[in-house]
Formats: C-alpha cells, structure tokens, sequence
C-alpha cells in the first residue's frame, strides 16, 4: 500500500502536474480563468529556470566523498532505479541515476571495495516480475564483470526495504557490522543514509549523479524555462516528499 499510495502522491506533487491541473481548471470558469492561466505560467516560469534549480539542488545533495577519504571495504551497497529493460528488444538502457552503477563499478575495480551489494527489485506497480538487479546483474555478467564481486538484492522497491533486504543479507553472512560504502544519487543521500542507519547499519556514503557547483548564468538557464528543470524539479519534490513520509513512518 505504501509503494502504491507513493506513486499517487508523486503524480500529485508535481510542478508539470500543478501547470496543467491549472490550465484545465481555467477552461471551466471564466471568473478565474485569467488568474489560473497566470498561476500556470508562474509556476512554469518559476521552477522551469534552470538556475533556481541547481541552487536548490546544490543546497540538498549530499557532499561528494572525495577517494582518499575513502578506506578499504568489504561491500558497496548500490541502490537501484538507474536501469529499465525492453522487453520487445531484450536490453536494459541506463536512466539519467546510472551514475549509480558506474560509481560502483568504479570503487570496484579501483579495490576500494571486494563486492558490490546492487540492491533493486521492481520498480513497477503492474510488472512486479521485472526486477531491476538481476537483469543488471545479466548485463554485467556479459561484459566480463565477475559474478563472484556482485551480489544480487532482487526484492526491494524502495529505500526502506533495500536497507531491510541488505540487512538480512549481511546478516546471513554474519558481516552484519561491517560499514558498507552506499552508493546512491547525491539527491537521494539523505534519506538513503537515515533509512539505512535506523536498521543499525554503518554507513560510509559515495554519492553520485552530483549537482554542477558552477554557476551558468547564460540566458537560457537564467530565464528561458527549461522542460527538463520541469522534470527535475518533479524527482527533488518525490525525494522531499518520501522524506517526510520516511520520518512519519518512523523509517528514520
């Protein structure tokens, strides 16, 4: 109920949402038409700057762990929803959080870490059989990645259950007080870190997908709405919103 109950209130909180719930209101009351199609282009002006946003993005990530304050471990915990696969074509395609992945590879094969823990089922309300860690744990098998450096987490569908699931798996190999780097979107960091420490585990953050610290003040950033700030905005409004919805639930 909750995993659904989250994908409803995702639709609800979104700024394109706002935008066109605004503009359709305004078609059926010609008293307030005028002032919905105002609200519409604010919102649409307000959170399709990019600028806005990568403040606002700068002033929420989690800072970037820098290599060489990084130990050796024996697990990176890397948490899904950067991959989805195509059916008709057989394949999985890298999202926009595949960083996630990369990262962890990375640590990998630079020895930072012995394995990498991909924590990630289904994404899905409707095709709950499409479990995003075995069908990576696939790809990397057929680019010559050792299936003895991945362990595969196939039964979460969010945060809180891939700290429970990552628990229960490290408690089956007795290695349930080991820190684990945890390799997530420097977004999501925060709540990723807070679910994971309410289970009682050690935590040594590695964020990626990180937000531009440079400043672009170009006009196209500054002023022109961006449809991908839209988009954006809607991930961080997710992310605040499973915050707070974590912190009533007693997750963190």
């Amino acid at each position: 109920m909750f995993f659904i109950l989250s994908k409803v209130l995702g639709f609800l909180f979104m700024p394109l949402s706002w935008i066109v719930i605004s503009l359709a209101a305004s078609f059926f009351t010609k008293r307030l038409a005028k002032k919905l199609r105002l609200i519409a282009l604010i919102i649409l002006l307000f959170f399709g700057n990019s600028l806005i946003l990568n403040e606002v993005k700068l002033l929420w990530d989690a800072p970037i762990t820098l290599d060489q304050d990084l130990d050796h471990y024996k697990y990176a915990v890397v948490l899904g929803g950067y991959v989805y696969y195509s059916s008709e074509n057989d394949r999985i395609a890298f999202a926009k959080s595949g960083d996630r992945l990369f990262q962890g590879l990375r640590l990998l094969k630079s020895n930072y870490v012995d394995q990498l823990i991909l924590s990630g089922g289904s994404g899905y309300v409707l095709f709950p059989e499409l479990k995003e860690s075995l069908y990576t744990g696939s790809y990397l098998k057929a680019i010559d990645i050792s299936p003895d450096d991945i362990i595969l987490e196939s039964e979460s569908r969010n945060t809180r259950e891939n700290a429970l699931y990552t628990l229960k798996l490290l408690k089956e190999k007795g290695h349930e007080n080991e820190p684990i780097v945890l390799v997530t979107s420097a977004y999501h960091m925060r709540r990723a870190i807070a679910a994971f420490e309410k289970v009682g585990l050690t935590v040594i953050p590695y964020p990626a997908e990180p937000s531009f610290s440079d400043r672009d003040y170009t006009l196209d950033t500054s002023i022109l709405p961006s449809a991908s700030a839209l988009a954006e905005w809607n991930v961080l409004f997710h992310e605040w919103m499973g915050y707070v919805s974590y912190s009533l639930s007693g997750y963190i």
